[in-house]
């Protein structure tokens, strides 16, 4: 059967990491990013994104032609392997022309004013500049970028007025190129810094060509002077004018005489000039600083000789929480700002106002997770973070940070009012889906991490995995989490968690090559999977009638849930194993997703593969269907979100309903319900409700609540057993009382204040009588817990052991 490629919808990613890489079109419209092994274009105003495949690595370097015709991006490689650089054609889309000469690692790219010519620099491995002509597809000539005693050069830039003529710098060198075209040929001079050792980051060249400045490591900015005679010639050596650091401000006097100096923390990452000679400087510790480098003249101080002069002043200042990597100006008025924790900023430039416009995870993805049956919202799992976005837009909602800990896995409450997290710190925290506040922590519920929760659709037990090899289960209330019972049969990591549609069973999967099918009303052992493999995923079908798993074989196994038979074993993948499967609600297809990273629709019944995605540069840890079916969303190793259209319409499936009592009630499942629609989750006006972001606007930012520790939080207090009632029968009462509250109130004949008659009304008496015979007493369950343990420690004295038998076993009597 012929496979067809799934068509992306989004991508929720940017590699703040690579310097440069966050570019703007010359028509003001596009941003033009990397992202893992693609190129992303994407409108600023509209938000719709276009992808450029065709590198098989991590892309490390991007650039756009002045014309604006033409982008080029060059990738790493493996060592003793050449590293490709490839020249797009930006109008349809497509390959214009690539070469592979420099060696692992290309370090930084650029065209020329004419947009003739292609200047890429090699990393530390290569060390050469290549100068491409773009015209006529063809390698013209190449050089070393440094002298022998120099170090690495890092950054290349082009002039503004000279079309043949580009600098780079790096560590100790700084140099003036020219390209002879018809030689063939790079002509290549330093600039005189005299004793001043730097290693130079960044570069910036006024409009005239007149002036280069420079960033170093140091934290100070260096003016060198470019004396051009002619287009393409220089009059004589470009010099250094000076080396400024920032204007004195807290220093003492007895410091400047030391010779001490205010530098930017971090170095100075990025530069960006203004046509009023002013700049924007941005720093390693995410300074953002509108300068201008003032006229001094310090040659009849009596200060000590300083390494660079303070003559730097600063009139706006911002701070971006990360180090500057990519800076750019946006219509003469905004400036975008990329860091390194993969996050783009628009500071105004009149007043400097900060507003984030794209953010992403910066590191590994874990999980990602649809509420029930609402497919709007998903939420991602990773290191130091909880994030919710919305599927439409990509925007992210809502963010929970608890710093230097790893989410492995989380999961929302079937009534859609509950985030329940396992972290790698052993504890399970749950959280608001809308301002993400904290309901309940349970410390050590696993003694090493946790890897794994589910929940059952009642909301009043919380099953957990850890990579202590245990599965726990436990009874959920707002004051207290109890521990119910305790698994002990894997002896690895547990590495996933699903219950049945019946929430009788459970399944988890064990890097010990077992899957185990749990009972988890009488807490016992039914069927064990066992396999020679270590298993990554397991999930029941939607009739819970069989059992899907998949692991480091590549093989994706059919078992039978009553006698755990295996049905049937197909290869998954050719070269990686799989390391996530999910089915469709209709049960008709399944995903899958492996160190390939490539994701794989098969047809469950044929077990075919239908569609292919390829997109993602690193392994792929998570993929799911949204809950309609529409829609799959992948997650990889470097942070990569990956939005799919689904090929097929999902047939629609009878599934349980969450319908709200009242206005103020709490939703409850009910089995029993018919078919219902996708929107049927209502937000609460008193809770939370994971429907409530939908009313968030587009351009609000998104809601950002960092946890250092459980001991400044305000768990909530909401029981779940106070069953809330219906709207006062009468029609007086708009409030809403719980049987909790009533229990304690005597009905009185007379009327209220307000004129309720409700307690003389032979209806809700009725119902508060059902309601109250429905919520059995804590003092009776605890009694009954009680007189059933001490009748089961009398029972177990009893017994006697005996000698061994002809059998060799012991016996009980």
């Amino acid at each position: 059967m012929d496979t067809k490629p799934l068509d992306i919808i989004g991508i929720i990613g940017f590699d703040g990491v690579i310097k440069n890489a966050l570019r703007l079109h010359p028509d003001q419209e596009h941003m033009i990013y990397p992202m893992g092994n693609k190129v992303t274009i994407k409108n600023i105003a509209s938000g719709e994104q276009s992808f450029l495949t065709g590198h098989t690595n991590l892309i490390s370097a991007v650039c756009v032609s002045p014309c604006g015709n033409f982008v080029a991006s060059g990738q790493i490689n493996h060592l003793g392997f050449k590293a490709m650089v490839i020249v797009w054609n930006y109008q349809n889309r497509t390959v214009k022309s690539s070469y592979e000469i420099h060696k692992v690692r290309v370090e930084d790219i650029c065209f020329t004013l004419d947009s003739n010519y292609l200047i890429s620099l090699g990393g530390r491995d290569d060390g050469n500049v290549v100068i491409w002509d773009v015209r006529n597809n063809d390698a013209m000539c190449g050089s070393f970028a440094s002298n022998e005693i120099a170090g690495n050069t890092y950054t290349i830039t082009r002039m503004n007025t000279h079309g043949e003529c580009f600098l780079t710098a790096g560590d100790r060198t700084l140099k003036v190129w020219r390209i002879d075209s018809k030689r063939r040929k790079i002509y290549g001079v330093n600039v005189k810094v005299g004793k001043l050792r730097r290693s130079i980051n960044c570069i910036v060249i006024n409009e005239k060509d007149t002036d280069a400045y420079c960033g170093t490591s140091s934290g100070d900015i260096i003016k060198a002077r470019l004396n051009y005679r002619s287009e393409n010639e220089e009059q004589t050596e470009s010099v250094m004018v000076g080396c400024y650091s920032k204007m004195y401000k807290g220093l003492k006097k007895v410091n400047q005489a030391k010779g001490e100096v205010e530098c930017y923390a971090g170095g100075v990452e990025k530069l960006l000039l203004l046509k009023d000679e002013r700049m924007i400087v941005g720093a390693g510790d995410g300074t953002v600083e509108l300068i201008e480098i003032m006229d001094i003249d310090f040659s009849k101080s009596k200060l000590a000789k300083l390494p660079s002069t303070p003559q730097i002043k600063t009139h706006l200042v911002e701070n971006v929480c990360a180090t500057v990597t990519s800076m750019l100006l946006y219509k003469n008025d905004f400036v975008l700002v990329g860091t390194v924790l993969s996050e783009i900023y628009q500071i105004r430039l009149r007043d400097f106002d900060i507003r984030l416009l794209v953010t992403c995870h910066n590191s590994s993805i874990y999980s990602i997770v649809f509420p029930w049956n609402y497919s709007e919202i998903f939420a991602t799992a990773g290191k130091n973070d909880i994030r919710l976005w919305r599927l439409e837009t990509q925007k992210e909602l809502l963010r929970i940070s608890v710093p230097n800990f790893v989410c492995s896995c989380l999961c929302f409450s079937y009534d859609g009012r509950m985030i329940i997290s396992a972290w790698n710190d052993g504890i399970i925290r749950a959280f608001t889906p809308q301002k993400g506040k904290l309901i309940f922590t349970i410390h050590n519920a696993h003694i090493k991490a946790a890897s794994a929760v589910v929940i059952k659709t009642d909301g009043k037990r919380i099953i957990s995995g850890g990579c202590d090899g245990q599965v726990r289960i436990w009874d959920i209330k707002p004051d207290v989490q109890r521990l119910v019972a305790i698994l002990k049969e894997h002896r690895g990591p547990i590495t996933s968690l699903c219950i049945s549609s019946n929430n009788e069973d459970l399944v988890s999967s064990s890097t010990d090559g077992t899957c185990i099918i749990w009972d988890i009303i009488r807490c016992a052992r039914k069927q064990v999977l066992m396999g020679n493999t270590m298993y990554m995923a397991a999930c029941f079908s939607p009739n819970s009638i069989q059992i899907l798993t998949c692991g480091t074989d590549r093989k994706i196994a059919y078992w039978e849930t009553w006698d755990a038979s295996l049905v049937r074993e197909i290869e998954g993948s050719t070269s990686g194993s799989l390391n996530c499967i999910d089915i469709s609600p209709d049960g008709q297809y399944f995903v899958t997703g492996s160190n390939d990273c490539i994701v794989k629709l098969w047809e469950y019944h044929t077990a075919n593969v239908t569609h292919i995605g390829i997109g993602h540069a690193a392994i792929i840890t998570s993929c799911k269907f949204s809950s309609n079916g529409e829609h799959l969303v992948s997650v990889s190793a470097d942070g990569a979100i990956i939005i799919w259209k689904s090929p097929f319409v999902m047939a629609r499936v009878k599934t349980p309903s969450i319908k709200s009592k009242s206005v103020t009630a709490r939703t409850t499942v009910k089995p029993e319900e018919s078919e219902v629609k996708c929107d049927d989750l209502k937000l609460n006006d008193l809770e939370e409700h994971v429907a409530g972001m939908n009313q968030v606007d587009e351009t609000a930012e998104s809601v950002r609540t960092t946890y250092h520790g459980d001991d400044q939080l305000q768990p909530c207090t909401r029981d779940p057993a106070d069953i809330p009632l219906p709207v006062c029968l009468c029609g007086k009462d708009k409030d809403t009382a719980s049987v909790k509250s009533l229990k304690q109130q005597k009905p009185t004949e007379e009327p209220s204040s307000d004129g309720c008659h409700c307690a003389k009304n032979a209806e809700t008496k009725s119902l508060l009588n059902s309601k109250r015979s429905s919520i059995k007493p804590i003092e009776t369950a605890n009694s009954a817990s009680s007189s059933q343990r001490r009748a089961s420690l009398q029972s177990n004295k009893k017994c006697v052991l005996k000698p061994k038998t002809s059998t060799g076993r012991k016996s009980l009597q």
